[in-house]
């Protein structure tokens, strides 16, 4: 792998994207998010993935063990992590995966150690926090800008 590890955040709830992305940004990763198995696929085939991080409950009675079913048969080496709030998971949805994580049991830490241990040299180290009152400044400069355009 060269450069920043790229992962594909799986989840029907937007919020639970929204937060992971951040978290693993945050790291160093690069992140790609798809609300369902459909948006998953496509994401997979249009980039250079290096892992799949999928909850096991989408939308639609779908599952992340049917994803990650397909998602082995197109490239069985993929690392994938299953995280999810299901402590009933069926055996067969944590063999069609390379881990199980289960939320609200486990740290980010927990989540980051797995990732660099699926992905040997990701070298995931926390970034410095953007400063709340620096992307304020940053939000009104680029409403600036569009309005000017606009005029």
């Amino acid at each position: 792998m060269s450069g920043k590890p790229k992962i594909l955040c799986v989840d029907d709830k937007v919020d639970n994207l929204r937060i992971r992305a951040m978290l693993l940004e945050q790291f160093g990763c690069e992140t790609i998010i798809a609300p369902d198995h459909t948006s998953a696929l496509r994401a997979f085939t249009e980039s250079s993935i290096d892992l799949v991080l999928l909850d096991y409950h989408l939308a639609r009675g779908e599952t992340g063990e049917e994803l990650a079913r397909d998602l082995r048969v197109m490239c069985p080496k993929l690392p994938i992590i299953m995280l999810t709030g299901d402590v009933q998971l069926p055996l067969s949805a944590a063999q069609n995966v390379d881990a199980v994580l289960i939320k609200g049991m486990s740290s980010p830490q927990a989540l980051l150690d797995l990732i660099d241990k699926l992905l040997p040299g990701a070298g995931l180290t926390a970034r410095p926090p953007i400063c709340v009152r620096k992307l304020e400044k940053v939000e009104k400069q680029w409403d600036g800008r569009k309005r000017g355009k606009a005029s």
